[in-house]
C-alpha cells in the first residue's frame, strides 16, 4: 500500500517514505521481503524513468536500499534495472544523437555522483554469482581448484569435488547463472563504456592539474574505475584481448596520469582512494597484458608490456620496495629489492587484497626476471608486515598458495615459474616456526594460515632438503616447550593453539622423515597430558613418538 508513494509528486512525502523504509526494512528478514520485492522494484524502475529529475534521484536512493536490504531478491530483475541505468546514463538514449560530452553537461556533478554510485552498488549486487567466492585470493583460482590440505583426504562437504576434471567424460554443465551475468556485463560494459569515458575525460583533469581540487573530480573519477572493474572482471575474466579497444584505450588515457595524483600527501582519505584507483590501473593493465600476448599484434604487445612494468614498479614501491640494478653475473630476485627504512605496513586487508590481485596478473605476464622479482616482493613484504596487522595472514597466504601452485603444476593463464624464488621462499619456510611462536595468541587468523602453510611446505613440497628439514624441526622445539636451568620446564605458545593447528603443526612434524629425540620429547611434554590436548592431537603426537 506504501510502494506506490515511490513517485508521488510531493518530494516530501518520497522522502518520508525513504526514512520509514531505512528504518522498518533493515530489520525485516530478506526471505519475508522477497514475495513484496516485484512490486517494489516496478515502482522503483517507474520513478528512475520519470520526467521529472528529482523523482529519479529519489528512485535512485530507494533501489540503493533495496539492493542492501534484500540483495538477492533484487539481482532477479537486472535486465530491468540495467536497462534503466542505460537510459540514465548511456550517451545516446532515446536515439537522441547526443554525444558523450554532451550528455554528461546535462547532470551536475551530484547528480552523476549519485547516480553512478547507486549503479556501482547495483553491479556488486548482481555480479555476486561471477565474482563472490569469500575468499580474498579468489584470483589465484584454477579450473580445477586444489581440495584444502587436510589430515584426511575425505570431502563429505563436496558431492563431486573432482568433477571438473571431466575424469570418465562427463558431459558439461549446463550453462550457469554466472554465465548469464557474464553476458550482461559484457552488454553493460558496451552501453555504460561512453558515458564513463567521457565522464573520465572531464573528472581527469584534476590529475593533469597536479593538485587535487575541492569538487568532486576525484570521487567521479573513483567511481569510473569501480564500474569498470566490476565489469571487466566478469566480462574479462582472466585477460583483455585486443578485440576490447574500449578498454585498451582507456588504459591508454590512465597511464597518461599514472600514476594518478603522483606525490599527492594529503587527507588519509584522499590518499587510500588514489591508492585504490591505482591498484585498478595496475590490474587493467595486467590483464591487457596477459590479453595481448602472442595475439600476433607485435606493436600493441610491446605497448602493454611497457605499461604493465610501470604497473610492477608502482606496485612494488606502494609496498615499501625498490628495485636494484643487478651486478655483474647476476643476483637472486630478493637481492634485487631493497627494502625501505619504513615499509609499507599501513594498507588496510582490502587495499592488500587488491594489491595482490594485480601483483599475481603481472606476474603471469611478466618475463621470467620481471616475475621473480614481484613474487619476491610479496614474500617480503609478507615477512615484513607486522605481526598483530590483520594483512599478516593474507600475505602468508598468497605466498603458500603460490607454492602449492608450483608444485602441484596448477594450469594458470601465463607462465608460474617459482624456481627463481627457490632461496626467497625456501627462507620464508624456514622461518614459519619462528613466526609462529612470535604469533602466539595475537593474531588468530595469522597463526592459522603459518601453520597451514608449514604443513604444506612439509606434506605437499619438496622446498626443503635434508639439511633445510633438520634446521626447520629444530626451530620448532622453542614452540612446544625448552628447559631453563633457573625455572625448569617453560611451555611455548603450542599448548594455547586451537585444535585445528596443533594438529597442522604435528601433520608438518609427521610429514618429516625422521624426528630429532629433542623434538619428540618437546611434542611429548605438551601433549601427554590428557586434560591439556585434544583427543585427535594426542593421536597425531603418538604417531610421532612411536616411529
Amino acid at each position: 500500500g506504501s510502494v506506490r508513494l515511490v513517485v508521488d509528486n510531493e518530494p516530501a512525502v518520497r522522502r518520508a517514505l525513504l526514512r520509514l523504509y531505512t528504518s522498518m526494512l533493515r530489520s525485516v528478514a530478506e526471505r519475508d521481503l522477497a514475495p513484496f520485492a516485484p512490486l517494489m522494484v516496478v515502482f522503483t524502475c517507474s520513478g528512475m524513468t520519470h520526467i521529472l529529475e528529482d523523482i529519479r534521484s529519489d528512485a535512485v536512493r530507494f533501489l540503493d536500499l533495496l539492493a542492501d536490504v534484500a540483495p538477492a531478491a533484487v539481482a532477479q530483475h537486472s535486465a530491468t534495472i540495467l536497462r534503466n541505468f542505460f537510459g540514465l546514463l548511456e550517451t545516446q538514449a532515446a536515439g537522441d544523437g547526443s554525444s558523450g560530452t554532451a550528455r554528461t553537461a546535462l547532470l551536475s556533478q551530484g547528480t552523476r555522483l549519485g547516480i553512478m554510485q547507486s549503479c556501482h552498488n547495483y553491479l556488486a549486487v548482481y555480479t555476486r554469482p561471477a565474482l563472490a567466492t569469500g575468499d580474498a585470493l579468489w584470483f589465484m583460482g584454477a579450473d580445477a581448484p586444489l581440495p584444502p590440505p587436510a589430515a584426511e583426504f575425505l570431502y563429505a562437504d563436496a558431492a563431486a569435488p573432482f568433477a571438473a576434471l571431466g575424469l570418465f567424460g562427463e558431459p558439461s554443465a549446463a550453462p550457469t547463472e554466472a554465465a548469464a551475468v557474464r553476458a550482461q556485463s559484457t552488454e553493460a560494459l558496451a552501453r555504460l563504456f561512453p558515458f564513463l569515458l567521457a565522464t573520465w575525460m572531464e573528472a581527469s583533469t584534476v590529475f593533469a592539474a597536479n593538485a587535487l581540487a575541492a569538487d568532486r573530480s576525484l570521487d567521479l573519477c573513483a567511481l569510473v574505475l569501480q564500474i569498470l572493474q566490476t565489469l571487466w572482471r566478469t566480462a574479462h575474466a582472466d585477460a583483455v584481448p585486443p578485440a576490447a579497444r574500449d578498454l585498451v584505450g582507456f588504459l591508454r588515457r590512465c597511464m597518461v596520469h599514472f600514476p594518478l595524483g603522483d606525490g599527492y600527501a594529503g587527507s588519509a582519505q584522499a590518499e587510500e582512494a588514489l591508492l585504490a584507483m591505482n591498484t585498478r590501473v595496475c590490474e587493467l593493465a595486467a590483464l591487457v597484458q596477459l590479453g595481448h600476448a602472442g595475439a600476433g599484434e607485435a606493436e600493441a604487445e610491446a605497448e602493454a608490456a611497457r605499461w604493465a612494468r610501470r604497473a610492477g614498479r608502482y606496485v612494488l614501491q606502494t609496498m615499501g620496495l625498490r628495485a636494484r640494478k643487478p651486478k655483474e653475473g647476476g643476483e637472486a630476485p630478493g637481492a634485487l629489492l631493497a627494502q625501505d627504512a619504513a615499509a609499507n605496513a599501513h594498507l588496510s586487508p582490502d587495499a592488500f587484497a587488491q594489491l595482490l590481485a594485480a601483483l599475481w596478473r603481472l606476474a603471469l605476464g611478466a618475463d621470467r626476471a620481471g616475475a621473480a622479482r614481484l613474487l619476491a616482493g610479496a614474500t617480503l613484504y609478507a615477512r615484513a608486515c607486522p605481526l598483530a596487522s590483520a594483512s599478516k595472514a593474507l600475505g602468508i597466504r598468497f605466498v603458500a598458495r603460490a607454492v602449492e601452485m608450483h608444485w602441484a603444476r596448477v594450469p594458470v593463464r601465463g607462465a608460474l615459474d617459482l624456481a627463481p624464488l627457490h632461496g626467497v621462499v625456501a627462507d620464508w619456510a624456514l622461518a614459519l616456526p619462528k613466526l609462529l611462536w612470535q604469533l602466539r595468541d595475537r593474531n588468530a587468523p595469522a597463526t592459522a594460515a603459518a601453520a597451514s602453510a608449514l604443513r604444506l611446505v612439509c606434506q605437499r613440497t619438496r622446498l626443503l632438503d635434508a639439511a633445510a628439514v633438520a634446521a626447520l624441526q629444530a626451530s620448532l622445539v622453542p614452540l612446544f616447550c625448552v628447559a631453563v636451568p633457573a625455572k625448569g620446564v617453560v611451555f611455548g605458545p603450542f599448548r594455547a593453539y586451537a585444535p585445528a593447528q596443533q594438529r597442522a603443526v604435528l601433520e608438518a612434524i609427521a610429514s618429516c622423515p625422521a624426528r630429532p629425540a629433542r623434538l619428540a620429547a618437546a611434542v611429548r611434554a605438551c601433549t601427554v597430558d590428557a586434560a591439556a590436548a585434544d583427543a585427535r592431537v594426542r593421536v597425531l603426537a603418538a604417531e610421532i613418538l612411536g616411529a
